[in-house]
């Protein structure tokens, strides 16, 4: 078992009794159907909404669509790496936060993934208290920045398009 994160708090999440609500989205990019079934098993248990995509273009279509939250995502989809697909999700919506669950353990390797802008790696085989931790520290993190962006909106710019 590796270590369960820490939310600002300092505590984890089984001791800051965290209550889900269905409204909180975790998108599972995964490879291997057995994990993938036994992550939406689970996250569903904890009461979060949880959706399933093997294919690049189908992550990338539902991350467009702006619903999706937390992302955990395989070390490898399709060929890709996740160090190739990070960027990209973080292109299209920068405030989502993705959970990588790796089966390596270069310094490379999470050199750069944290470059991407992960916001965790977790290692394989799966643990899933890890994952709920995680998970739930993520969604700490993205309700900070909405209150943070909603107290101080108008002193942060907006993007105008071009």
């Amino acid at each position: 078992m590796g270590l369960m994160p820490r939310c600002p708090s300092g505590r984890s999440i089984k001791e800051e009794g965290g209550v889900t609500m269905k409204s909180k989205t975790i998108f599972i990019a995964y490879q291997d159907d057995l994990w993938a079934r036994s992550l939406t098993t689970y996250l569903h248990s904890l009461g979060y909404r949880v959706e399933v995509a093997r294919l690049v273009s189908n992550i990338i279509r539902r991350i467009r669509n702006g619903k999706i939250h937390v992302v955990l995502l395989d070390d490898e989809i399709e060929g890709v790496k996740a160090c190739d697909l990070v960027p990209i999700f973080k292109k299209i919506d920068p405030r989502i936060q993705v959970i990588v669950i790796s089966s390596e353990e270069s310094i490379g390797l999470v050199k750069r993934l944290r470059g991407t802008g992960i916001f965790y790696q977790a290692m394989k085989p799966v643990d899933l208290e890890e994952i709920r931790s995680a998970v739930e520290c993520a969604f700490e993190k993205i309700e900070r920045e909405n209150l943070r962006e909603g107290f101080f909106s108008f002193l942060i710019p907006k993007m105008v398009p071009a």
